[in-house]
């Protein structure tokens, strides 16, 4: 391996089987999860899929179901990557 497993950062459920993780690399992924939809766990509505978080070690997402992703598996369904803006309040706009 040359580069070491970005840790993710923060995540976001903009829409039911979509998540969008900022990772520690410096960027930001928006991924379809749909291909996990047959597992037994997955979340059945947009309710359940709002309830995610991040586990201890910053390397997988985790839902109330039990359904779990490991960083990887996302990063291997992104749709979208973006570099994550940094503004400093003392930088002007």
């Amino acid at each position: 391996m040359d580069k070491a497993t970005p840790v993710i950062v923060a995540v976001e459920t903009p829409a039911y089987k979509c998540v969008v993780i900022e990772a520690s690399d410096g960027y930001r992924y928006t991924a379809d999860l749909s291909f996990f939809s047959g597992v037994y766990c997955y979340p059945k509505d947009m309710g359940e899929w709002q309830r995610v978080f991040i586990d201890k070690d910053g390397l997988s997402l985790v839902w109330s179901t039990r359904f779990e992703v490991h960083v990887d598996q996302v990063l291997a369904n992104v749709v979208k990557r973006q570099p994550v803006s940094f503004f400093c309040e003392d930088t002007p706009a």
